[in-house]
C-alpha cells in the first residue's frame, strides 16, 4: 500500500513531469505547421519521461509507487497535452467531435504504454536502489560477497 510519506516524495517528479510533457505539447502544437517540425519524434521524449518518472518514483519511494507516478504522468499527458495543444495552436479548425470514442482510446493507449515504460523505469529503479542499499550495508562489497 502507498503511504503518504511516499506520495509527499514522488508527487513534485509528477507534477514536474507533467508540466514538461504538457509543455512538450503546445510547444509541438505551435512549432509543427509554420516550421514543418514533424511531431511524431516527441514522442520518444514522452517515452523517456515515462521511464524516468518510473525510475525515480521507485528510487524515492516504492516499486508501486514509480509505476503509479508513471502511469498518472500518462493520463495527465494524454488528457491535458491535447486539450492544451488544441486551445494554444491550431484550434478546432471548424471540425466536430462525432466520434468521442477516438479520444477515449487515445488517452488508453497512452496510459497503457506509459504504465509499461514506467514499469520498466520502476523495475530498474527499484532493482539499482536494492543493489545500493546492500552496497551499503557491507554485504556486498566489489560484486563478492562478504562473509561475517
Amino acid at each position: 500500500m502507498i503511504e503518504k510519506r511516499q506520495v509527499r516524495r514522488v508527487t513534485p517528479v509528477v507534477l514536474a513531469a507533467a508540466a514538461l510533457l504538457v509543455a512538450v505539447d503546445v510547444v509541438g502544437a505551435l512549432a509543427g505547421k509554420p516550421l514543418g517540425f514533424p511531431y511524431s519524434p516527441l514522442g520518444v521524449v514522452s517515452l523517456l519521461v515515462y521511464f524516468v518518472v518510473g525510475f525515480v518514483g521507485a528510487w524515492r519511494a516504492t516499486f508501486m509507487a514509480g509505476l503509479l507516478a508513471a502511469a498518472s504522468v500518462g493520463f495527465l499527458d494524454a488528457t491535458v497535452g491535447p486539450l492544451s495543444a488544441w486551445v494554444a495552436g491550431p484550434g478546432s479548425l471548424g471540425q466536430v467531435i462525432t466520434e468521442p470514442r477516438v479520444f477515449a482510446y487515445s488517452i488508453t493507449i497512452g496510459t497503457a504504454t506509459a504504465a509499461v515504460t514506467g514499469l520498466v523505469g520502476a523495475a530498474t529503479g527499484s532493482w539499482l536502489e536494492r543493489r545500493r542499499s546492500l552496497r551499503g550495508s557491507g554485504v556486498v562489497s566489489g560484486g563478492k560477497a562478504v562473509r561475517r
